[in-house]
């Protein structure tokens, strides 16, 4: 069987980092440890850098169908190319249950979609659309399938939303099944009737966005979710948290015995509301002011900047449990551009890409997170909470060698053309990061060399994953 030794690198863990080698054997890790080449083994020198189990992303839509017309513009292929050069080997994304269909539908449509053309490992949550009271028959189904987890919105009246005894039925099949079921937080009705309101008014830019969308609508929906978890007595995460008094509202459910999870996004770590710009005139901004606001257009919007640090400290403390994309990617100049009011735009940015190098600049290089808490919140905390631990999130013998060489020290300017997804625009453009990836290896392969995917990938494969371990920090 073929092995490569990584030799020279320093092996960073939640539990500490150490210089270590590391031999892969065929698709798992063999050991770790201070090694001696082998005769005829493939050696790759690790010096000055550091060896991360791979980044799990536990947050992206992929060819997700937002209505006539509109669909995300990343498919399998493009979506996982971007997430390996980003020292993402393994991604959870939303199999939707679109009105009609059974979950178990929506769940076959994901798989024709991405198995053979993900280049990555993946897996997929069971995302509601609504719910109907036999779908709970398909709940021992979903889990023989590895499906674990799901997720229901609050938000979106009158498409996704989920009214609150039909969450609480959800949540009593759910326990039963075990699985885990994250949530969409805001307050749908009310914010469809601020839009109606600033709409009236003749507010058709997109600054109007984060005030239809206040930090008190992700706070209410996370107090209403909390209470029918401890209802129904089961796990709940609130995914894309944007808001620091969000965790609070967790932090209250959890002392008293809810098992409540958080997960965040980089976006609301490292970017703030100031990019919608001062409210225009009139309420209508003009074409360059409203297409740089359209980059950041997602639900829940950006917050204020003091969000980001109280966002940061709660990350380090283990009341964020990990940091997904939402990567939702939709063309700027075209797909963002067909919309007359903020309303209208097509709602997502892209992220998979540039998760690591974000959060170790704006997190470990300023002291916010220690490196093995960055390891935490972007691989193992994921494979523990999702049911994949051991086989993915860690370095150890016998997992799988899913392996990234990171250089901390690289200090590199973001620039899309130089990004591997399938937009046109990146919203980070211009911005100088320190902490780039070098070498990505996948099960054993190496599938990035020096920043760059190979030209010609393997398919990856799909992940069944067990029950999920909802005592993460």
């Amino acid at each position: 069987m073929t092995t490569t030794l990584i030799i020279g690198g320093t092996v960073v863990t939640p539990d500490g980092s150490a210089r270590a080698d590391v031999r892969i054997s065929g698709e798992v890790i063999d050991e770790v440890g201070e090694l001696a080449p082998r005769p005829g083994e493939k050696v790759v020198d690790a010096s000055g850098l550091l060896v991360l189990p791979g980044g799990i992303d536990t947050h992206t839509h992929l060819e997700l169908d937002c209505g006539p017309g509109l669909r995300t513009i990343d498919d399998w292929a493009s979506g996982s190319r971007a997430a390996l050069a980003g020292g993402t080997t393994m991604m959870i994304d939303f199999a939707t249950q679109f009105h009609g269909q059974t979950p178990l539908e929506g769940l076959a449509a994901w798989h024709a979609m991405a198995d053979g053309h993900a280049v990555s490992d993946y897996a997929f949550h069971l995302a509601f659309t609504e719910w109907k009271p036999e779908f709970a028959d398909q709940f021992g189904a979903l889990v023989e399938a590895g499906v674990t987890s799901a997720k229901m919105y609050m938000g979106y009246f009158g498409s996704m939303m989920v009214e609150d005894d039909q969450i609480l039925a959800a949540l009593r099949a759910a326990r039963e099944a075990g699985i885990v079921v994250g949530f969409h937080c805001e307050n749908g009705r009310i914010i469809a009737a601020r839009v109606g309101e600033e709409l009236a008014k003749g507010h058709t830019a997109s600054y109007y966005h984060q005030h239809t969308r206040p930090e008190a609508s992700e706070w209410e929906a996370a107090n209403r979710l909390g209470f029918l978890a401890e209802t129904a007595d089961a796990g709940v995460y609130v995914v894309h948290v944007s808001s620091a008094g969000t965790l609070d509202v967790v932090e209250q459910f959890r002392a008293r015995g809810v098992r409540y999870g958080a997960e965040t996004c980089p976006q609301y770590l490292v970017a703030d509301a100031s990019e919608y710009g001062p409210e225009p005139a009139g309420g209508v901004a003009d074409a360059a002011s409203e297409r740089h606001a359209r980059q950041f257009m997602m639900s829940p919007p950006l917050r204020e900047a003091s969000n980001n640090d109280r966002l940061f400290r709660l990350l380090a403390d283990g009341t964020l449990n990990f940091v997904g994309t939402d990567h939702c990617s939709f063309t700027l100049d075209d797909q963002k551009a067909r919309a007359t009011a903020f309303n209208q735009v097509a709602n997502g940015a892209p992220g998979i890409e540039l998760r690591l190098p974000l959060l170790w600049s704006y997190g470990v290089v300023p002291g916010r997170l220690t490196p093995e808490r960055f390891v935490a919140v972007t691989s193992e905390n994921a494979a523990r909470y999702f049911g994949m631990f051991p086989r993915k999130g860690v370095i150890a013998a016998g997992s799988d060698a899913d392996l990234v060489l990171f250089d901390p020290a690289r200090v590199w300017t973001v620039r899309h053309d130089d990004l591997h997804d399938a937009g046109d625009y990146s919203q980070y453009e211009g911005r100088e990061l320190t902490g780039k990836v070098r070498d990505v290896f996948l099960r054993g392969r190496q599938v990035v060399v020096d920043g760059e995917p190979l030209a010609e990938l393997a398919p990856g494969q799909y992940i069944k994953r067990g029950r999920p371990d909802l005592t993460v920090r």
